[in-house]
């Protein structure tokens, strides 16, 4: 799975005030519209309901066969067993978590600035953003510019976040990113299925005319 990871539609979900079935139905008819990797993000959960609730969400995406990944918390990561998690600046380094998870798990690090490029090694690939202001990512936004720079000099994949919608995809255009992370564009719409179809349909289309 690690080898083979689809990362161009990657969905960070946190469930809020939704009950487990209404968010399952959401992460379930994403999945369907063309998610390929989901990241748990769960800041208001205590330890105990974030495992409960990260069981579920890892049974439906087993189902699907794609990875399931956890925000921060190694420790939710290993109880699980999950497939790897996503860590930020402030988190434990990753050489750590590589040595606490093993080699066959994920592991994703958030970065915004090309000097943070000289300590990656040991991750799969990297979140860059945010590209735009929203509500989950309340720290500085980075430009096009370094964004582009960091996916010319990283030697991994690189995943762009941060208030991504259709039109912003259309902004990141001939910026040789390898996938795209969506939070509200699919968690807060009326369709999540068609919102992730249609995402995904014009990021590929992005990379189809570069």
């Amino acid at each position: 799975m690690k080898n083979n990871l689809d990362l161009k539609l990657y969905l960070v979900a946190s469930r809020g005030k939704r009950s487990d079935e209404v968010f399952l139905n959401i992460l379930e008819n994403a999945i369907k519209g063309g998610v390929g990797i989901i990241q748990l993000r769960e800041k208001e959960l205590n330890s105990r309901e974030f495992y409960e609730l990260g069981k579920k969400v890892q049974k439906l995406c087993k189902t699907y066969k794609i990875p399931f990944l956890i925000n921060d918390r190694i420790d939710i990561a290993l109880a699980l067993n999950a497939d790897g998690v996503h860590l930020g600046q402030e988190d434990l380094q990753v050489k750590i978590a590589r040595e606490l998870l093993g080699e066959k798990k994920i592991i994703g690090l958030s970065l915004k600035t090309l000097e943070q490029l000289d300590f990656i090694e040991g991750a799969d690939y990297l979140g860059c953003g945010a590209i735009r202001a929203t509500p989950t990512k309340e720290s500085s936004l980075i430009s096009l510019e370094t964004l582009e720079q960091i996916c010319k000099k990283s030697p991994i994949p690189v995943v762009a976040i941060g208030g991504i919608d259709e039109e912003v995809i259309s902004e990141l255009k001939g910026i040789a990113l390898t996938g795209i992370a969506v939070v509200r564009a699919i968690m807060e719409v009326s369709d999540p299925y068609l919102s992730a179809k249609k995402l995904k349909e014009t990021f590929c289309a992005n990379l189809s005319s570069k």
